[in-house]
């Protein structure tokens, strides 16, 4: 087996596109929905880092796509005006992004996003079973948590519906270190906006959470519906919060934030009145010695203490002042 990486920037990949191949038997079908796609294009439009794609070359003349099919689609599909931009993107060297379709970008924002260098590993001088081996390999399973492992025992669907769920660009904007996506916590926070959805009156805690897992029959059409717009309501809050401010996004915090989401909406209040009043409540005047930041500090999946926390919230939000527009978050 033979392995080499070189760069190829977005525009090479468009010109030689009829010769990737996405269809090796192992290979999942197009599973991300689009506001992952969009994050994905973000990335590039901004320079950031994204993982190698594999590629195997057989010698027939196509370039088999072993791992990467989601990116280099999500590549594709945005040039070809399939998909806007997320409404939750923030702007890009002062041009508003959000909710833009490739041929509506500023011409040097399209120029970024054409040249971006993705680094692609060739293998070559190997055998199916081989390439059928690497993929497994790369895409090996980590060590479940409690949840996870209660979550093995519901159905397909519901799996499939957490899965997507979790996937919404807004969790991008979590602060979620290594380990706590390497202990699936970003899933766990999905299961905790369901059980919150359906009116669960619940702890929030492994034992809680997982007996209302375990005891579901599925995850109805209104649940996920509600969940959807209530974290589109937050991703658009924050879009425009740089990674400083995205810190006091933690679990703790965005649980919470889920839940009083429901104020807002109820009160006319806008997505930008609400990131302004999140960074005043959690940012401008946050301290661990309030009641808030005391309650924070102890049981954090105590519903007792989860209802003290919103109900401090709520209070908080009672007063803050309106005003016609707000400035972008």
């Amino acid at each position: 087996m033979k392995r080499s990486s070189i760069q190829r920037t977005t525009k090479s990949l468009l010109n030689m596109r009829d010769r990737i191949r996405f269809d090796l038997p192992f290979q999942r079908n197009s599973v991300w929905k689009n506001d992952r796609r969009s994050y994905l294009v973000d990335s590039v439009i901004r320079d950031r880092y994204i993982p190698n794609i594999l590629v195997w070359n057989n010698g027939d003349g196509y370039i088999w796509v072993i791992d990467g099919r989601q990116r280099w689609e999500s590549v594709f599909f945005f040039a070809d005006g399939e998909y806007k931009l997320s409404n939750g993107t923030a702007d890009f060297n002062g041009e508003s992004i959000a909710g833009k379709r490739y041929n509506e970008l500023f011409s040097d924002t399209q120029f970024e996003f054409l040249t971006y260098n993705f680094t692609v590993t060739e293998f070559s001088e190997c055998t199916f079973e081989e390439v059928e081996e690497m993929f497994y390999r790369v895409n090996q399973s980590v060590p479940l948590t409690s949840t996870e492992k209660t979550r093995v025992k519901v159905s397909p669907a519901i799996r499939e519906t957490v899965q997507e769920l979790a996937q919404h660009m807004f969790l991008e904007k979590i602060a979620f270190t290594k380990a706590d996506r390497n202990r699936y916590v970003d899933e766990q926070l999905i299961w905790q906006f369901i059980a919150s959805a359906s009116n669960q009156n619940i702890d929030f805690s492994g034992s809680s959470l997982n007996k209302f897992i375990s005891n579901l029959e599925e995850v109805p059409t209104p649940v996920t519906k509600l969940i959807e717009q209530k974290v589109d309501f937050m991703d658009v809050a924050f879009r425009n919060w740089d990674q400083a401010k995205r810190k006091v996004l933690k679990k703790v915090h965005v649980g919470s934030l889920f839940q009083v989401v429901d104020y807002a909406i109820q009160h006319d209040w806008s997505e930008d009145h609400f990131g302004a009043w999140t960074e005043s409540f959690l940012i401008d005047r946050y301290s661990v010695d309030t009641a808030y930041g005391q309650l924070c500090q102890k049981g954090a999946t105590s519903r007792a203490f989860i209802e003290k926390r919103i109900s401090l919230m709520i209070a908080d939000m009672e007063q803050f002042p309106l005003q016609t527009e707000w400035p972008m978050s």
